[in-house]
């Protein structure tokens, strides 16, 4: 279940989306994270780190449900569901591409480069 975050990250990676031009491309920014944001860390800050590489990354609707999905089962697998149903629902209406926020979904590329339709 520790590994879930980052399997998810190398399908998104792998999953053929139509990043243009071209190929997949990196994102432009080197990826941080600020672990939990300003959520807080009762033992399960490696789920948030995992969820901000995905974010970093950026991809299509489906793939941050998937993430946003991974990181509520995440945090809820380290004893924690009820912390885990508010860090979804935080980074659901908090975390949208269309935001100019620092923790935006796709925050590595620039914004608003962060949704990507598959072909």
């Amino acid at each position: 279940m520790k590994w879930l975050p980052l399997l998810i990250l190398f399908a998104i990676y792998f999953s053929g989306c139509n990043y243009p031009p071209g190929p997949l491309q990196p994102p432009e920014k080197p990826f941080f994270s600020d672990g939990c944001s300003c959520f807080p860390d009762l033992g399960y800050s490696e789920c948030c780190v995992d969820h901000d590489r995905i974010y970093w990354l950026g991809g299509t609707p489906d793939q941050r449900r998937a993430a946003d999905d991974a990181l509520r089962q995440c945090i809820a697998a380290k004893g924690r569901p009820m912390l885990s149903q508010m860090a979804f629902w935080g980074v659901r209406l908090g975390g949208h591409g269309w935001l100019p926020e620092p923790w935006r979904w796709g925050f590595g590329r620039r914004w608003p480069d962060g949704y990507y339709s598959k072909p």
